[in-house]
């Protein structure tokens, strides 16, 4: 009887796996269709907003401001949400390598218990009696009897070894479909935020080519400049008077700074400025440079970074105090690489390239300045 019951525990660990299914693919929407509902929508984004930046009430910068602070929050989700997807691939490929060793090793104790069941099979009901009573002398019917409780230890512990790789299967099996799920979830998510930081960037698109189109708009956006260089005039002030790094030796540059931008090229240099099509003249306190998006912004000369935030009408600026009273501005940043408070050296990257509060693209703008003072950066600077 006790034979008859080791059997039927042995055959009660033996399992099978189950197949995943696929589900079916929905028809796609034919492209004119697309095409169509596409452009409807470009052409009531841009209405509203051109009705948006009408508003007497509705400041441009501002408007551009809320623009890239949604651009920059999407793009912060985004990338978010994709190194937790990474890490969801990364964790769910670990779990599936798992789950197959686990497998393999369950196949492996399973042909283990089969190979016993057949051995107990052929002994019989009385097969324990005859090898222990079939002794020739006590002592060999003794050791007879140790290696049976032996053999049935380890049958017990193969056994116990089997239900735990049939729990630690099902455990895996679980986790693996709530990762799928969480990675199907993830992926969603991540193009969502990729269409909003899409949606940000076709708004700005269409804002910045309303301005270009608009005269009483941009006659409106150069009156806002003239504001946003007054509010940066007072930051400078501040800091001014919290006191100028030690660093001496900026003045004996004059002439040698290496760019700020490798690749730069001078869209708009400093001084007097006359538009050619709207024939509006403004004062340019820096100078306007262009290079590929995403170029490293580097820094000019070792110092102390003063600023490094957002300002309406600069964008992501960064503000670097170089000590004798020289400061140098890079403003329309893509990113910050610095904060307020870091020391930076010479050739250091503090951002990239972008397009922040810009109302004409990616581009840096450069400026120089002594004391309050804008300085030509072309005499300072070979570019």
């Amino acid at each position: 009887m006790k034979a008859r019951r080791t059997v039927f525990s042995l055959c009660m660990v033996l399992v099978t796996l189950s197949a995943w299914g696929q589900s079916a693919k929905k028809p796609d929407t034919h492209p004119v269709q697309k095409d169509l509902k596409k452009v409807g929508k470009n052409l009531q984004r841009e209405k509203r907003l051109l009705q948006k930046l009408q508003r007497e009430s509705t400041s441009l910068l501002q408007t551009v401001f809320e623009i890239d602070r949604e651009l920059q929050s999407a793009r912060e989700e985004l990338i978010k949400a994709e190194t937790g997807l990474v890490n969801l691939k990364d964790g769910l490929a670990a779990n599936q390598q798992q789950w197959h060793q686990t497998t393999q090793a369950l196949k492996e104790c399973q042909a283990r218990l089969r190979a016993r069941l057949r051995t107990l099979y052929k002994m019989g009901d009385s097969g324990w009696m005859n090898i222990i009573f079939s002794s020739e002398t006590v002592s060999v019917g003794m050791e007879r009897i140790r290696w049976l409780q032996r053999r049935a230890r380890a049958d017990a512990i193969l056994v116990a070894e089997t239900r735990r790789l049939q729990e630690q299967i099902q455990i895996s099996k679980r986790e693996i479909h709530d990762q799928t799920k969480q990675q199907k979830v993830l992926m969603e998510q991540v193009e969502k935020r990729r269409q909003e930081a899409k949606a940000a960037k076709q708004e700005k698109a269409q804002a910045l080519s309303l301005l270009q189109r608009e005269e009483a708009l941009h006659t409106r956006a150069i009156a806002e400049l003239k504001r946003a260089r007054y509010r940066l005039g007072k930051v400078i002030a501040n800091i001014k008077k919290g006191g100028s790094s030690t660093a001496k030796g900026f003045a004996s540059w004059r002439g040698r700074l290496k760019p700020p931008v490798s690749g730069a090229r001078i869209d708009v240099p400093f001084g007097i400025q006359e538009d050619p099509r709207f024939k509006t003249v403004t004062r340019h306190q820096g100078v306007d440079i262009r290079a590929k998006a995403g170029e490293k912004i580097l820094v000019v000369y070792p110092g102390n970074v003063v600023f490094a935030d957002q300002l309406r009408g600069y964008g992501l600026l960064v503000i670097v105090d170089h000590g004798s009273r020289f400061f140098t501005l890079y403003a329309h940043l893509g990113g910050l690489l610095v904060k307020k408070g870091d020391k930076v050296t010479a050739a250091q990257s503090i951002g990239t390239l972008g397009d922040s509060g810009s109302l004409k693209g990616p581009y840096l703008y450069f400026e120089v300045r002594k004391g309050g003072k804008a300085v030509d950066p072309q005499k300072w600077v070979r570019f």
